[in-house]
């Protein structure tokens, strides 16, 4: 990985805080390192690996719209329409509970006809995006996506931002 990265065994060594000749003696396989210094040097690979690559916080929508569980459909269906969007996270306590789609409400308008005052969020809504932290690759959250139809983002143990495909579309 060292090779690849271009980078001299002196370099490493500056970059993971240990000395050359330690990068040089495991390379030639005369040690067996500690593991924490073994754990500093794929830390200083994987930086430079990942030097210049962007974060989900980079390119995440720092306002999240989102509904209750206790909230009727129709109020989500306001707040889908007025936002141009087609999915909403559920969030109780300030913690995803759920999730709600423009497909899933389709299919309700489809098998219950129109009334959906009466229906609450908590009632019909599906599992809970996936959270990641701020400092995550945006890599993770493009896996992510061809599973989930967002991602959230979380920093400081709260829900700072949501990730979805069309946030990749503008990062690019």
């Amino acid at each position: 990985m060292r090779r690849h990265l271009g980078l001299t065994q002196k370099q490493l060594a500056l970059l993971a805080g240990v000395s050359q000749s330690l990068i040089a003696k495991i390379e030639s396989g005369k040690i067996d390192p500690a593991y924490s210094k073994v754990m500093q040097i794929i830390s200083a690979l994987e930086a430079e690996q990942n030097k210049g690559k962007k974060t989900v916080a980079q390119i995440m929508s720092p306002h999240i719209a989102s509904v209750a569980p206790s909230d009727n459909l129709q109020k989500a269906i306001s707040i889908m329409r007025g936002k141009d969007i087609s999915q909403l996270p559920v969030f109780s306590d300030g913690h995803c509970v759920g999730s709600l789609s423009d497909g899933m409400i389709v299919d309700l308008v489809a098998s219950r006809g129109g009334e959906l005052k009466s229906i609450l969020v908590g009632e019909v809504m599906a599992e809970s995006y996936p959270v990641v932290p701020a400092s995550s690759l945006v890599d993770v959250a493009v896996s992510l996506l061809h599973h989930y139809r967002a991602v959230l983002v979380e920093k400081d143990g709260k829900a700072a931002g949501i990730i979805t495909r069309a946030d990749i579309f503008k990062a690019i």
